[in-house]
């Protein structure tokens, strides 16, 4: 017969032992990425015809090509040069988004991509993404438009 004391500790233990089973299988919202995503680009060559970023800096990107591949790679074009990236949808649990992210040495207007845009409007030939800094609150805007 067990005493008042133990079946409290034990009920305790039980409640602590279901809590830390629920939270180990909680993802953080970095982990929850889907490469490519459910639902991808339409294939085909993109290109940025507006981006705004405290000002309208759609020119930068007057030579640039994106082909976004259906497993989550990334192609961006400048004339010659080729920079590889990658893309991913579902990568805040909190609102639809869609990340970019390019390997090694890239040019500024590509590191003005590398954000989690949240995804106002996603058809066969447009993309309109928006990112709020968390820093200062700037909204930046970029449209992609299927060539």
């Amino acid at each position: 017969m067990q005493t008042r004391a133990s079946i409290i500790v034990s009920i305790f233990g039980m409640l602590l032992l279901g809590m830390l089973l629920s939270t180990a299988c909680n993802k953080s919202n970095d982990d929850n990425t889907t490469p490519g995503g459910s639902n991808p680009p339409a294939a085909g060559i993109w290109k940025i015809s507006y981006f705004f970023d405290k000002q309208i800096e759609t020119s930068n990107y007057a030579g640039y090509t994106f082909e976004f591949k259906t497993d989550g790679a990334l192609i961006a074009q400048n004339g010659a040069q080729t920079w590889n990236g990658t893309w991913s949808t579902n990568c805040d649990d909190s609102a639809n988004k869609f990340c970019i992210f390019f390997a090694g040495s890239v040019p500024s207007v590509l590191i003005e991509l590398q954000e989690d845009w949240l995804i106002l409007e996603k058809t066969s030939n447009l993309m309109h993404f928006e990112h709020t800094s968390g820093g200062n609150g700037d909204t930046d805007v970029v449209h992609f438009t299927r060539q």
